[in-house]
């Protein structure tokens, strides 16, 4: 999930591809803090959470470092380095590495013109160096070329794991299947790939979705990555969009209540605390 304060460097990306102009997002366009989630990880039962970055700057990195700092809840955080400039990225892992709650790394690569972004020689090369320093790479792709491309930036980093943020966003609104199916089981034949359950509230219908919509694609997901390689998120507050954060999570345990009790307890927890949980 992630929080942020309003009008600074974390909430530069609602002005930007994709969703500059679009004003469904304007809710979003305020300040989301401790105070706001508290209540509503106590509702749910939620009892630690993965703050992951929102804007590609240092500014949130520190900011995220923060708030680790200071609440017993936050497991760890997804933070930011500039990949693509491999002596600040090196700079910038020295800096940072040591922080305890730093778990693993993201690029708004959904923001990047350019698919081939990811597969440049230095982001290559310093995502291949995340792995020898215990950190992940969260993978945040959204169209079906960015979920094409996962396998070989999987290979080019075999020590590194890349959690697949959001399922690649299935298109479920459009009630569509292929080649969204083939793409994610190509990705998960990567073992060094993880798969993350969230935001699927804003892929269906925002005023409409039911569990029964999500169903086949979490099915599938599982069938895939195996309840090892698959955990559950939220992407809230831009969940909240589309849902509130109980119903998030009502939905997702009914789903889980049909499955054996060891799936249930590595997709609610066990992956999260394993991939983000230290090092």
């Amino acid at each position: 999930m992630h929080l942020w304060r309003a009008g600074t460097v974390q909430t530069a990306w609602l002005d930007q591809p994709p969703v500059a102009g679009d004003r469904r997002f304007d809710p979003l366009r305020r300040d989301f803090s401790p105070r706001d989630l508290e209540p509503l990880l106590a509702g749910a039962g939620v009892g630690q959470v993965v703050l992951v970055q929102a804007a590609d700057a240092l500014e949130d990195t520190e900011a995220l470092l923060g708030l680790a700092r200071d609440h017993a809840w936050v497991l760890g955080m997804v933070g930011w380095l500039p990949l693509a400039d491999r002596e600040a990225f090196q700079a910038g892992l020295r800096r940072y590495g040591g922080e305890g709650a730093l778990r693993g790394l993201r690029h708004l690569i959904n923001a990047e013109p350019d698919p081939n972004w990811v597969l440049q020689r230095d982001v290559v090369d310093a995502i291949a160096r995340l792995g020898a320093a215990g950190l992940a790479f969260d993978y945040v792709g959204q169209t079906m070329d960015h979920l094409a491309r996962l396998p070989r930036l999987a290979r080019a980093c075999p020590e590194t794991t890349i959690v697949l943020d959001h399922l690649n966003n299935p298109p479920i609104a459009a009630g569509e299947w292929q080649p969204w199916a083939d793409l994610l089981a190509q990705a998960a034949d990567r073992p060094n790939v993880v798969g993350k359950i969230s935001g699927l509230e804003t892929c269906g219908d925002w005023a409409a979705w039911t569990l029964a919509d999500w169903r086949p694609y979490l099915d599938h997901a599982l069938g895939v990555f195996g309840a090892d390689r698959l955990m559950l998120g939220s992407n809230w507050p831009v969940s909240a969009l589309a849902s509130d954060y109980g119903r998030t999570w009502a939905a997702l345990g009914e789903w889980l209540s049909d499955l054996p009790p060891d799936q249930q307890a590595a997709l609610a927890r066990g992956t999260a605390r394993r991939i983000y949980g230290g090092r």
